[in-house]
């Protein structure tokens, strides 16, 4: 009897299919493993963090559609700008880094100061709305392509084991979200005082994204 020896081509799938089972027990070895090193201070931190986030999305979703993009944008940003005082403020109960603790406060200050702004206004426009139903719904296909991209990613943000990380992989996305979200805003209001709110978001948040990237570089080298 003849014997046929295995193929090339079937040695090889066999090969490549051990290739990707370890690969994948190495993935999973080092996920396990991050998690396994979290400390009680920063498992807390992170689910702190959770709770934030769902709250903030709770309250987005809650923005009601006016029919004028100025008031869509107050409604949405104020709850947005509450979360990341939330989040800055849980980094400064368990994080340790001078530089990012100095960021996180001065977000604090600046966000609880826009929020007050946003809310006078909000108080001001509400009882007579500039409805126009086309450019509304422009307005919030902008909004919603923004708010999505920022959801992805502060979702996807995994413990680090670092708390200092943690923060910078959280409020990065957030605060360009907010940016984002401004831009769309400008484009679509004539009212002066939102107009200077939102030239103010960005400017302010901008400025915060490029300490915080310049950071994280520094922590990755």
């Amino acid at each position: 009897m003849e014997i046929i020896p295995i193929g090339g081509k079937v040695m090889r799938v066999k090969i490549r299919n051990s290739i990707i089972v370890l690969m994948v027990y190495i993935l999973l070895a080092s996920s396990m493993s991050v998690h396994a090193a979290l400390d009680p201070d920063e498992s807390k931190y992170m689910e702190n963090y959770k709770s934030i986030m769902h709250v903030m999305q709770e309250e987005m979703s809650k923005a009601p559609k006016t029919g004028d993009p100025s008031l869509d944008f107050l409604y949405e940003m104020i709850p947005h700008h509450e979360g990341a005082v939330s989040i800055s403020e849980n980094y400064l109960d368990h994080g340790n880094n001078e530089d990012i603790r100095r960021i996180a406060t001065t977000i604090i200050q600046q966000q609880l100061s826009d929020i007050k702004q946003m809310k006078a206004l909000l108080n001001q426009l509400k009882s007579n709305p500039q409805v126009d139903k086309k450019q509304e719904k422009e307005y919030l296909k902008g909004y919603e392509a923004a708010y999505k991209k920022m959801m992805e990613k502060m979702e996807d943000a995994e413990p680090t084991g670092n708390i200092n990380q943690d923060f910078l992989e959280e409020m990065i996305p957030h605060l360009e979200g907010a940016v984002a979200m401004a831009a769309n805003l400008l484009k679509y209001t004539n009212n002066k005082d939102l107009q200077k709110i939102a030239n103010q978001i960005i400017a302010n948040q901008s400025m915060q994204i490029k300490q915080m990237k310049k950071l994280q570089e520094a922590m990755d080298d």
